[in-house]
């Protein structure tokens, strides 16, 4: 046993996994090991590759192709060696093992009781395949007596008590007759008593620890159980995984066996308990506008969690009972500093206070939506926007320009078109236009570099529309839409993306900005299920929505939509279906920039949608 474990504590249904390999192993060994299954068991050997490095790769070459299966061993001399790896059986006769070439003598570590060395003729450098086992300490004889012998592995743990079962058998020494002048001879011509012939059945390199059941391995992990109710273990390799069940204590046993079957047991003293509430997102302040909607957000980790609403001073909000708090629509008396309760069974929290202002006249809009995703060459990315009325917007697929801001992996030529709300194309471009350079400043965009593969275009927008984006190669694509900086009252007031979530798309991130002086509340929906009314195949099945700052600080988050999100925001978007697995938030953001993040809640993947419309 290499140490004990510390009291573990899990949470109901939670889990925690352990490596067993810090508790229970075999100490002092870092070479190759290699596994003897012969008729009278099996021993493991460590393999001294650092002190006969040619020997040991002799020794393997012999291995990996089979060269030692029913081999026998065919010398054994009491309280010296037992000697094998020079005669197989194959049906009714003995034949010789083909050899390599010889190799030089690696004469460095003694052969004490339990090493192995090669066996050779009185030719310093004949070593061939012949191997034996030293059942007896013959430093004194093998170390020095013609130039000595090379030992090239050691016998683990209690790997001996098979190699002296062996040697205890009435074996005769065969190795006057069986030799190279003979390359087969029958069985039953042997002088030897067949029932006494040892065979090793293989030979083959074996991890120390297995990292899947049923491997072989030196060592190999089980685990019991007390009181399995509270806790259960369970080995995968040499992984323990501890399962949480209802609240108590319980002890997991862990055993470690090798193949000769000693073992070696830990216990975990296992505590299940429910995990006091964390905050994970606090509230934000900000300053509503009077007639408008108003939502506060918190977030929390932990098991069976309940909510209550505060105002300062600590004044519950009668029916405020759920992560947000809704208020529609605002007047000036909401102006104060809210906070949420959260709590469970194993204690409460308090969130920090959020400080809201009231305005009656303030203004606000949605501004420079993004979206980032990687893009392959079989791959279409949509995205979709909306103006409340006529206005030109300044789209772009940026894909090489991405390099000056750290990404290596861009797109190296993204093409663009775009779709008005009938879908009918109105305008694409491939490599953009050095005209549209004053343009971009106009805007307020980066700048593009000259003849660079990067795509833009102007369109004008009244109504709903499309952008397509496809490319040629693979690689990150970023897509842009600003509006015109004019006196115009049209503002953008929504945007889509559709594209694939997950391994090889990665996270599906949609950006954009709030500007005025006053917060804006937004309907943030990540979908997945619901895409099969739309003939979407391959979709995300359990789409889970994050807002973030730009420093990706959380804001909100949702999993699973809540019925009361579409009850506030009437006419906003495609109905979900009761039950389903998309999700859904509402959030009430200050002026800045912000990010909507879509990602597999399970780790699944598959095609997602995010949406963001703006709440009237």
């Amino acid at each position: 046993m290499l140490g004990t474990p510390p009291p573990t504590l899990v949470a109901p249904g939670g889990q925690v996994t352990v490596d067993l390999r810090t508790f229970l192993g075999v100490p002092g060994v870092t070479g190759q090991v290699v596994q003897f299954d012969t008729v009278r068991g099996t021993f493991n050997a460590e393999l001294l590759a650092n002190d006969a490095p040619r020997t040991v790769a002799n020794f393997l070459n012999y291995v990996n192709r089979g060269a030692y299966t029913n081999s026998i061993f065919h010398r054994s001399v009491r309280n010296f060696v037992i000697q094998g790896g020079g005669f197989a059986v194959s049906g009714s006769t003995v034949n010789t093992i083909p050899t390599d070439a010889p190799i030089a003598l690696e004469n460095k570590v003694s052969n004490l009781r339990g090493t192995m060395a090669m066996a050779r003729t009185n030719d310093l450098n004949s070593a061939t395949s012949q191997w034996f086992v030293n059942t007896g300490n013959n430093s004194g004889q093998l170390d020095t007596t013609n130039g000595g012998y090379t030992v090239f592995a050691r016998v683990l743990g209690n790997g001996m008590t098979v190699a002296d079962s062996i040697a205890a058998l009435p074996i005769f020494d065969a190795s006057a007759i069986l030799n190279s002048a003979f390359n087969e001879l029958p069985l039953l011509g042997l002088p030897a008593n067949p029932a006494n012939l040892v065979v090793v059945r293989s030979v083959r390199p074996v991890p120390i620890y297995p990292a899947t059941n049923g491997e072989a391995a030196v060592v190999t992990f089980s685990a019991t159980n007390q009181n399995s109710i509270v806790a259960a273990g369970s080995v995968s390799g040499s992984a323990l995984t501890i399962t949480g069940g209802v609240a108590g204590t319980a002890t997991v046993r862990a055993r470690a066996t090798d193949s000769n079957g000693s073992a070696a047991e830990v216990v975990f003293n296992v505590t299940v308990a429910v995990a006091a509430p964390v905050i994970t997102a606090q509230p934000l302040n900000l300053i509503a506008a009077t007639g408008r909607m108003m939502v506060l957000n918190v977030a929390a980790s932990g098991p069976n969690l309940t909510y209550q609403w505060k105002r300062i001073p600590a004044v519950p909000i009668p029916g405020a009972t759920g992560p947000q708090l809704i208020v529609n629509p605002v007047t000036a008396s909401d102006a104060g500093t809210y906070y949420c309760t959260v709590s469970n069974s194993a204690g409460e929290v308090d969130s920090a206070g959020a400080i809201v202002a009231v305005r009656a006249n303030g203004t606000n809009r949605l501004s420079s939506l993004s979206v980032r995703a990687n893009l392959d060459a079989t791959q279409v990315l949509t995205v979709g926007f909306s103006t409340t009325a006529a206005k030109n917007l300044l789209v772009r697929a940026v894909g090489p320009k991405l390099v000056d801001f750290g990404v290596a992996n861009f797109n190296p030529d993204p093409r663009l078109e775009i779709f008005d709300g009938a879908q009918r194309p109105t305008a694409n471009n491939d490599n953009w236009a050095p005209t549209l350079g004053p343009v971009f400043q106009s805007y307020g965009a980066f700048g593009f570099d000259a003849n660079s593969r990067d795509a833009a275009l102007v369109t004008r927008s009244d109504g709903a529309a499309t952008a397509e984006i496809k490319s040629s190669g693979n690689g990150i694509v970023l897509v842009e839409v600003y509006e015109e900086v004019a006196a115009t009252p049209a503002t953008l007031n929504g945007v889509a993306t559709l594209h694939r979530v997950g391994t090889g798309g990665g996270i599906l991130i949609a950006g954009f900005a709030v500007t005025g002086d006053v917060a804006k509340t937004l309907l943030i929906r990540g979908v997945g299920p619901k895409l099969a009314t739309f003939g979407v195949g391959d979709r995300l099945t359990d789409p889970k929505i994050e807002v973030r700052t730009v420093g990706d600080l959380m804001l909100a988050a949702n999993d699973d939509w809540s019925p009361s999100v579409a009850a506030a925001t009437p006419g906003l978007g495609f109905a979900f279906d009761l039950g389903s697995k998309d999700a859904a938030l509402l959030v009430t953001l200050p002026p800045g920039a912000y990010t909507a993040q879509l990602s597999g809640a399970d780790g699944g993947t598959g095609n997602g949608l995010i949406e963001i419309y703006e709440v009237p």
